[in-house]
């Protein structure tokens, strides 16, 4: 039973990439494949957990986690590919803020610079990032946040009496990552040609939203938002 339900995700998957791809869905499909493969895999790896906890009773649930990480990764690689697409379109919009001081400069994203740029503007909220910048910064994230996660796990095993400076470690750290991640936020919204009024308020209610329906519904309303291509607002 868990093994066909996992395949069934498994095909699920493969079609929301192929949807992601094909022209004949257009930006919806890309946009659906975004918010739900992140979803798909933590349910496939939940399932896996499911499985393993059957045979084994020590067994803790982490392939959940592993499936939702594999599946933001794949989210964030079709987010990048749409955004390169885009760019090569309309070449003229591709913006992209490096510098602290706001300056603008026309370059070429790759990984590296946006990995860079997205510690180097920790606490710039002013410029603009286009989508590519903000789908290999929003990586970044990811990948940091994700290894950051498994070292607390493992120093949470060593120090079993240490809960309350694990917690004050694990909150420094939280709040190290979302800082960069609230101005890599602003500059995209700003990127899409959005009033700065509105920018920061959408951008702080995700920041301070709770882990609820309502907060997952918000952010995934909000990251809809950040997929918008440059000065989409202002034309309309």
């Amino acid at each position: 039973m868990v093994f066909g339900l996992v395949l069934a995700l498994i095909v699920i998957v493969i079609f929301m990439l192929w949807m992601a791809h094909s022209s004949h869905f257009g930006l919806a499909g890309k946009i659906i494949a975004i918010i739900a493969l992140p979803f798909v895999g933590a349910i496939i790896g939940f399932l896996g957990d499911l499985a393993v906890a059957s045979q084994s009773v020590e067994w803790f649930p982490v392939l959940w986690m592993y499936g939702g990480f594999i599946g933001m990764i794949a989210s964030l690689v079709v987010m990048i590919i749409t955004a390169t697409k885009a760019s090569h379109e309309n070449t003229g919009s591709s913006v992209i803020v490096f510098n602290p001081d706001g300056t603008e400069g026309k370059l070429k994203v790759t990984f590296v610079q946006g990995w860079k740029s997205f510690f180097r503007n920790a606490f710039n909220f002013n410029g603009r990032a286009n989508l590519q910048m903000f789908g290999w910064g929003l990586l970044s994230y990811v990948i940091i946040n994700f290894i950051c996660c498994l070292i607390m796990s493992v120093i949470s095993g060593c120090l079993p009496n240490g809960s309350w400076m694990l917690m004050t470690i694990s909150g420094l750290v939280l709040l190290g990552l979302m800082i960069p991640l609230l101005a890599l936020n602003v500059r995209r919204l700003r990127d899409t040609g959005m009033k700065n009024r509105l920018n920061y308020t959408l951008s702080i209610i995700g920041f301070i939203s709770p882990m609820s329906i309502i907060g997952t519904i918000y952010k995934i309303v909000l990251l809809v938002l950040l997929c918008m291509p440059t000065e989409k607002f202002q034309k309309e």
